[in-house]
């Protein structure tokens, strides 16, 4: 009864029409606050840094573990360039593609001549005779990183690449049924430190790196590296 009696007596007064159209009106405004906000939700967060990292990097290995290889007293310098693209960039986390060219892998390696004094030790029927630096190069078009803690000018990062290594002479033991032609992977791990802008970075890592002929012939020594490489990048 009692609304029945103020109804009318609201649209008498006008009242009950500006109520409704001030219902109205909230409805849109909230409706726009709620598009606003999901819109700034969803939005990717404005960086500076670009989606695309140029950079170059070199590294030494500090020794030979014996995780898959069976070779030592093996030593490799690497310098190469690095091509890497956003696949996807968070505050927490970022995925990378990477390609490394890496024009210049000089192994230290024993060299070795047949003998018939050396029947028991590894390369079986051969003597060391000294040590010799093969040239080689390669490239690791199979790359991907994750660097973590985005929003920080510090950054850590874990890493894999896998490609190929020629070289002028067999590698990881120059003797008859080496192979010049080798494939090599690599585990990573590291530190980047940006810039302000994010626009440049210094790299400091550690990588296991795994270099062998994959038993394309049925000699396959291969050896491990305990590698460390620093590195300069910028994006664009």
């Amino acid at each position: 009864m009692t609304n029945d009696f103020l109804v009318p007596a609201l649209r008498s007064t006008g009242l009950y029409v500006v109520g409704a159209v001030s219902r109205a009106k909230c409805l849109r405004y909230f409706a726009l606050a709620a598009i606003l906000i999901a819109a700034l939700t969803l939005a990717p967060t404005a960086r500076c840094q670009g989606d695309s990292e140029f950079g170059v990097w070199g590294g030494y290995s500090l020794g030979n573990p014996h995780m898959i290889g069976v070779t030592s007293n093996r030593q490799l310098g690497v310098l190469g360039l690095r091509y890497g693209h956003l696949i996807f960039d968070t505050h927490p986390v970022s995925l990378e593609y990477t390609l490394d060219i890496v024009p210049v892998e000089i192994l230290r390696q024993p060299s070795f001549v047949a003998c018939n004094t050396n029947p028991n030790n590894f390369p079986t029927g051969f003597c060391q005779t000294g040590r010799e630096s093969v040239y080689g190069g390669g490239i690791n078009p199979l790359g991907l990183k994750l660097n973590f803690l985005r929003d920080k000018n510090l950054q850590p990062f874990a890493a894999s690449t896998a490609g190929f290594v020629a070289s002028v002479r067999p590698i990881p033991v120059d003797i008859p049924g080496g192979t010049q032609f080798n494939f090599t992977f690599d585990f990573q791990a590291g530190f980047q430190l940006y810039n302000s802008e994010h626009s440049h970075s210094w790299t400091l890592g550690y990588k296991y790196q795994h270099i062998s002929n994959a038993y394309r012939h049925s000699f396959n020594p291969g050896v491990d590296l305990n590698m460390i490489f620093v590195g300069y990048s910028f994006y664009r």
